[in-house]
């Protein structure tokens, strides 16, 4: 039985033809179809359309109709297979009201049309209305089940496809960049974690400036890459998952140095998460000292393998030239020393980038204490004043330019002092209140001591007074109150913090007389609010001797009364409870801490028999049980269930008896008369006999659903390259123009695309395109037509280059073309195809003059990517369901064994 739910069209359709027959049907929207019935289920009475005798009928019928099986009718499938109804019992002449004027004959054909998509064949007739798949007769509740089953496996399979994406040459290219490092705490890089053994770094991604994550790979498992320099062995490697990127250094040289390779996957999410998993495998996050390296063993002279440890190096950090810290700065970055010896030279580390920011960017001036610096500047002006004093005087006597020196000191002197002094103030002003009670090295003992005892007994009496009164204060009143007393500067602190401990006191004597007050509000609840309620009890910041007897009364309350009303739930269990509702009793039960289910297990087992049978039967007979894989795919729903095998075994030999039955009528099909078979009709026997899983008659099918998964596939890559080609003729800085068509793919496959969308490409492909191939679709076409028709151009597919002009027509193969130029100059100007072979072809094409060299260079680009197309997309490929050697349907990569590629870690080959 399947139940449908009408949306507003068919309703308002089905609720005119009751009114028209005059039925009296109170209907409630909902279709059933059963076996070969129809049913508009009403609230009394119901009325049935029965396939087999032609009636239509009113009756009074009770269906077990649950909420949660009612399935919807916003498929196109699905409407028009319950729309049937109107004109097969229309034509019969068993609605009264409705005339149909189409004869048997063309209804059959609208019918066959109706059903093609679901792969049934009708059977329409002035006696009965049949329906038929694969030669064998099924009924009207099995076609609305497959309308149904189509909807799925069209989302399925776009799902599946979706994820696919165009293909990808996986190779690194060279760049040169620059990557701003910042300082991350070790919190901070434990929180950024993408798993696959990518961990967090302070290195920043140059294109979104996101932080990067590290791998690192140990000796012997290197990550293998392809370059444009060769083949490289990766020991490190960083990643930006908002971009897609991997970044990883050339050989020999630190990703802070800036020249990189660089894996781009663009907007292919897919794609690079592959690649990521595939790149996680092997690392690990443990520091190593190695570079990248070759594959071959190439390395720069001079180079060291050894790596001296970090102790070593930071001995004699302010030897260091500014090149040489920063390089040290990013090895530790890029996880060439232990964690270890990093966390131990951290503090030297950073009181050298202290120092070396403090000299590059404080002057003098500034600071507050006399630098090493400025006494050697006193002394060269000293030096320059002697030397002064000597050229105005050259007889003057020794004893003179001592006292002229010994005059210069005294200002000295003088200076510090006062600098002292200064220097003094501002500490004593910016020190805290409780610091800045020590004067003159006296403690804050001694200072209280010479407060004046007046005021101090004041402040007591005072807060004795307050005190007096605190139980009668708000919070708000108690909250000031400490905070008056945290301020209070009369009274020492040892009084000052009885004070704080009387208040703390009271504030919790408070909050255990409110969480009384909140036990006894709950003890006639039930056991959820129990629950809540000493949760938040056991929860609240005081003292464990203060609420430990609250919290007992309250646990031997909850205990009474979760019994109670696990007694209760047991016994209102209806006795034809399903299996959701058990599961979902028991699932309560466990919320019943410490209550002994042993008194209600053997009732609970016998409900849970009971419900995993009444299951198993609903799942039988609400399954579809017509081919092979029905009958698979129904005995493992039930495995899944995981239900009691000693009920559910006796179900698998049944179904297992009629897999066997069908398994044999196949062979007997297939095979046909042996001895009257040739040796080649023999061998596809064979072979059909060992590869397929399915029944013969759903061979006849396959061709079917083959080209449907084809034109899917091809569909999905020819939205992506509209897409690519989109985006790089606007990054060129390309201008629209109502020349240019891209091609509505998914629209077309979807029978969404409006007439004028498609109108001038669906021209264009008729006039000088029609030796296209099957499942070819134009990405991209130029109209150069006077009326815009589309009769001449250039029609570019995946596979070929089709162009049109007044007087000629051609197709030029994709993969024979060399390049795509463009001539500026005024007798030769235009976009030209070079072909491998040498020749040359002038194309037609619609952009402004001052636009031509950037189009014709995109065209070129996007031509030179169709080429990478690996042969794993190839028409001749996809239509094969085994392959001995498998070409990755990414990147091309061939390679046996396993659906998932070693190059690039796409998953879904076969």
């Amino acid at each position: 039985m399947i139940v449908l739910k009408a949306d507003s069209e068919l309703k308002m359709t089905f609720e005119r033809l009751i009114k028209t027959m005059h039925a009296n049907v109170n209907w409630t929207g909902l279709f059933v179809a059963l076996d070969n019935y129809l049913i508009l289920q009403g609230e009394v009475r119901s009325l049935f359309f029965h396939f087999d005798s032609r009636k239509v009928a009113e009756n009074i019928v009770d269906l077990p109709i649950k909420e949660d099986e009612i399935k919807d009718t916003d498929e196109a499938a699905v409407r028009d297979v319950i729309n049937m109804i109107l004109y097969a019992f229309g034509k019969w002449g068993t609605i009264q009201g409705l005339r149909v004027e189409k004869n048997t004959e063309q209804l059959n054909t609208l019918f066959g049309h109706v059903l093609a998509g679901i792969y049934i064949e009708p059977e329409y007739t002035t006696q009965y209305f049949r329906f038929y798949h694969a030669g064998k007769r099924i009924t009207y509740e099995d076609v609305i089940q497959a309308a149904l089953e189509a909807k799925e496996a069209v989302q399925k399979e776009e799902e599946a496809d979706e994820e696919q994406g165009l293909w990808h040459k996986v190779e690194w290219k060279m760049a040169h960049t620059v990557f701003e490092r910042i300082e991350l705490s070790l919190s901070e890089r434990a929180k950024g974690r993408i798993g696959n053994n990518f961990y967090k770094v302070g290195y920043r991604c140059p294109k979104c400036k996101g932080n990067l994550h590290m791998i690192m790979y140990p000796k012997g498992k290197e990550f293998r890459i392809e370059t444009p320099e060769g083949v490289v062995l990766l020991a490190k490697a960083c990643t930006c998952a908002a971009c897609h990127r991997f970044y990883t250094p050339r050989p020999w040289k630190l990703l802070g140095d800036g020249d990189i390779y660089l894996m781009d996957f663009e907007e292919d999410k897919k794609a690079y998460e592959d690649y990521l998993e595939l790149m996680g495998r092997n690392g690990e996050h443990e520091a190593n000292s190695r570079y990248n390296e070759y594959e071959d063993g190439r390395k720069p002279a001079g180079v060291e393998d050894e790596q001296q440890p970090l102790e070593e190096l930071c001995e004699d950090l302010p030897e260091y030239s500014d090149a040489d810290f920063e390089e040290l700065l990013n090895k530790i970055e890029e996880g060439f020393f232990p964690e270890s010896s990093i966390a131990a030279c951290e503090p030297g580390i950073q009181e050298e980038k202290k120092r070396r920011k403090k000299l590059k960017s404080t002057p003098a001036s500034d600071q507050d204490e006399v630098t090493d610096d400025e006494e050697e500047q006193d002394e060269s002006k000293n030096r320059h004043a002697e030397k002064q004093h000597g050229n105005e005087s050259a007889g003057e006597s020794g004893w003179k330019r001592n006292e002229h020196k010994k005059q210069y000191e005294d200002v000295r002197q003088n200076e510090m002092e006062s600098r002292h002094v200064n220097a003094s103030r501002y500490e004593s002003d910016s020190r805290q209140p409780h610091e800045a009670g020590r004067i003159g090295g006296e403690s804050s003992d001694e200072k209280y001591a010479q407060v004046n005892d007046a005021e101090a007994q004041k402040a007591r009496e005072t807060y004795q007074a307050k005190f007096g009164v605190a139980d009668r204060m708000s919070e708000r009143q108690l909250s000031e109150l400490k905070h008056q007393l945290m301020h209070e500067t009369r009274i020492s602190p040892e009084e000052r913090k009885q004070y704080l401990d009387m208040l703390e006191e009271k504030e919790q004597d408070r909050k255990l007389a409110a969480l009384n007050k909140k036990a006894e509000s709950c003890a006639d609840k039930n056991y959820a609010v129990m629950r809540r309620v000493y949760d938040e009890i056991a929860e609240e910041k005081l003292p464990q001797e203060k609420k430990q007897n609250l919290l007992l009364n309250l646990k031997q309350k909850m205990q009474t009364q979760a019994e109670r009303e696990v007694a209760e739930l047991v016994g209102k269990m209806p006795p034809n409870m399903d299996r959701a509702r058990y599961h979902a009793l028991r699932e309560k039960l466990k919320e019943y801490e410490g209550v002994d289910l042993t008194p209600y297990q053997e009732r609970l087992e016998s409900q849970k028999n009971l419900a995993e049978q009444q299951e198993i039967k609903n799942m039988i007979r609400q399954s579809r049980k017509i081919t092979r894989d029905d009958l698979t795919e129904l005995k493992e729903r039930l495995k899944e269930k995981e239900f009691e095998p000693g009920l559910v075994l006796p179900y698998f030999e049944q179904i297992e008896n009629k897999i066997r039955q069908m398994d044999e009528n196949e062979i007997a099909e297939i095979t046909g008369d042996p001895a009257h078979m040739s040796f080649d009709e023999g061998m596809d026997a064979y072979q059909k006999i060992a590869e397929g899983p399915y029944l013969p008659d759903l061979k006849d099918n396959a061709l079917e659903l083959l080209s449907r998964r084809l034109s899917k596939i091809k569909t999905d890559e020819c939205e992506q390259l509209v897409n690519k080609l989109k985006n790089e003729l606007e990054e060129a800085g390309i201008t629209e123009s109502q020349k240019h068509y891209f091609y509505p793919a998914r629209k077309v496959l979807l029978k969404q695309a409006a007439p004028q969308e498609t109108e001038v490409i669906d021209y264009a492909m008729a006039s000088y395109a029609a030796g296209n191939g099957l499942f070819e679709y134009p990405i991209f076409v130029v109209d150069t037509s006077r009326n815009n028709s589309g009769k001449e151009g250039i029609i570019l597919t995946p596979e070929h280059l089709y162009y049109s002009t007044l007087m000629t027509s051609y197709r030029i193969d994709v993969p024979s073309i060399d390049e795509i130029t463009a001539s500026t100059g005024l007798l030769n100007r235009g976009v030209y195809v070079t072909e491998k072979n040498g020749k040359k072809t002038k194309i037609p094409y619609a952009v402004e003059n001052k636009q031509l060299t950037a189009y014709a260079g995109v065209l070129n680009e996007f031509i030179h990517y169709l080429q990478e197309k690996p042969d794993s997309r190839n028409i001749s490929y996809l239509a094969k369901e085994k392959h001995d050697t498998i070409c990755c349907f990414r990147c091309g990569y061939v390679y046996k064994g396993g659906n998932i590629c070693p190059k690039c870690g796409f998953k879904n080959n076969a």
